[in-house]
């Protein structure tokens, strides 16, 4: 990766456009965080994490967050936000983001946001027009009960109310169809009629790193022997459970935790960890690849205005 040609990139941008924001995209294990770190160095900006695992406390290790102490040097945003027992949308994400962007911008810093998750740059980049509906727990349990006593009882309702909505997500994500549902249920209308797209939120440089498959799978494997090998990814789910967090809190029952847990519970040896976390993290890979291609596809394509897009492949 040619770090200079897209530190020379990134700064001509923002002499140009200096309220816009850059973007840094693609799969995990494909060094955003890094490139973000080395563009902080480079130039003074602010940085705000796009991961939905990383709002959560006391989910450190196998999320990659930055350290306590790295925090209080390079400022970043939308880590540690709620407990693994709490809910939190990626509408409220967008919520608290978008109050962040004017401070930011007062403090006459430049912006940068860091990709993970996908369903969180959907609400920025096709800025979705959305209802303001909390997350219902009790009813989130009840849901679940059903699920648990029929597997695919909710993507079989979400069939029913939003077909163009079910059509979206595979049967095992849990997460994307409650909350479909959850918002049908509030609103009486289906999600995929009321997420209407909307111009870009904020003028945007989308910086994609392109690791290929091959690449970043072995960068997966290296990632998975060294957590487990320093003993801090299992020490970090112990104490979560010791926190008295299960698998049936969502944060919990996420790549990186659930496989853990099982290990610890007894249910595999560390080698069997170690396997399941690794197959896992490839499929979630792959799946944020297919999520991230639509955008290569709509720069080709049908190009955002007040969007700029680059690629770069990496080494």
């Amino acid at each position: 990766m040619d770090k200079e040609k897209i530190l020379s990139d990134v700064q001509r941008f923002y002499a140009e456009h200096p309220w816009w924001i850059v973007q840094i995209r693609w799969a995990t294990a494909t060094w955003k965080t890094g490139m973000s770190i080395f563009l902080w160095w480079k130039i003074w900006l602010e940085i705000i994490s796009a991961d939905s695992r990383q709002i959560y406390r006391y989910m450190d290790i196998w999320t990659d967050k930055i350290t306590e102490d790295e925090r209080q040097w390079i400022p970043h945003h939308m880590l540690d936000v709620v407990d693994p027992d709490q809910t939190f949308t990626a509408w409220e994400w967008k919520q608290h983001v978008v109050n962040l962007l004017p401070d930011i911008q007062q403090r006459d810093q430049h912006i940068c946001l860091v990709w993970g998750t996908g369903l969180y740059h959907d609400m920025m980049y096709k800025n979705f027009s959305m209802p303001d509906v909390a997350p219902d727990q009790v009813w989130r349990e009840q849901m679940m009960e059903l699920e648990n006593k029929t597997p695919w009882y909710l993507y079989e309702q979400l069939q029913k109310c939003d077909p163009d909505e079910a059509m979206k997500h595979h049967p095992h994500s849990i997460r994307y169809i409650l909350r479909a549902l959850e918002i049908y249920e509030k609103t009486w209308t289906p999600k995929s009629v009321l997420a209407q797209e909307n111009p870009v939120y904020r003028p945007t440089f989308l910086l994609w790193l392109w690791r290929e498959k091959e690449d970043t799978n072995m960068r997966i494997n290296k990632r998975v022997k060294e957590m487990l090998a320093e003993g801090k990814l299992v020490e970090e789910n112990q104490k979560l459970l010791d926190m008295w967090y299960t698998l049936e809190h969502t944060a919990m029952n996420w790549i990186g935790y659930k496989e853990v847990v099982g290990y610890l519970q007894w249910d595999y040896n560390l080698e069997k960890c170690e396997e399941l976390l690794k197959r896992h993290t490839h499929r979630y890979a792959k799946r944020q690849r297919s999520w991230f291609r639509r955008y290569i596809m709509d720069m080709k394509a049908q190009p955002k205005a007040n969007v700029k897009y680059e690629v770069f492949m990496c080494e």
